[in-house]
């Protein structure tokens, strides 16, 4: 659902009602994205396009927008904004016929994967790279790539991460396979644009392993 609202400095998009310090707490913001100019018809700074345009950036659903003006002295504008459809703003609704340029980040508070009592997460590997035909980080190939270093045979759980970003690999939103016991898998042939994403991968083994 879209919020029109009147801005003057910063906007945070949370609801029709709420003001930008009741907002819930983010753990996890976006990059500011700053895609179009308000030229033509306006500034038009949509999740859509910004997701196209940054892949593997933004999380499938953000829970809030935050857009601020480029720079110029306090004004007032009517614009749309909502955390599902980003910011637009129409030069022809403005008093002097001219939108503000506009950057917008979005607000991904993620659920990572948990690690339970009697367990610990290992440290992050990457151990390949998406150059060939993908982005293997498989618990086999990181076992025998580290001898002194070892993973447990059984882990419980494991976390993967867009390396580029560190935000959850299902940001990326490519195909892949994972399995605790397994490890990560992603091949270039099975993405629409035939490349991975880089990934690195931890894993939740017990203490005394």
């Amino acid at each position: 659902m879209e919020v029109f609202v009147i801005v003057v400095l910063a906007l945070v998009a949370c609801s029709p009602s709420a003001e930008a310090n009741h907002c819930p707490m983010c753990n996890k913001w976006t990059p500011f994205f700053n895609r179009d100019k308000p030229t033509n018809l306006g500034d038009f700074e949509l999740l859509i396009l910004h997701k196209t345009e940054n892949p593997g950036q933004i999380c499938a659903a953000p829970e809030l927008v935050n857009c601020r003006r480029l720079t110029g002295p306090p004004r007032r504008e009517i614009i749309s904004i909502a955390a599902d459809h980003g910011l637009s703003c129409y030069n022809f609704l403005q008093p002097d016929g001219q939108c503000e340029d506009y950057k917008c980040r979005y607000c991904c508070n993620y659920r990572y994967p948990s690690c339970p009592r009697g367990y610990r997460w290992t440290r992050y590997y990457n151990r390949d790279r998406p150059t060939g035909t993908g982005d293997y980080e498989t618990l086999s190939l990181i076992n025998q790539e580290n001898p002194y270093a070892r993973v447990c045979t059984d882990p419980i759980a494991i976390d993967v991460r867009v390396t580029r970003t560190g935000f959850d690999y299902s940001t990326a939103g490519e195909v892949v396979c994972l399995v605790p016991e397994l490890g990560f898998s992603c091949v270039d042939a099975q993405q629409p644009d035939g490349q991975c994403q880089d990934y690195k991968i931890r894993f939740c083994c017990p203490n005394n392993y």
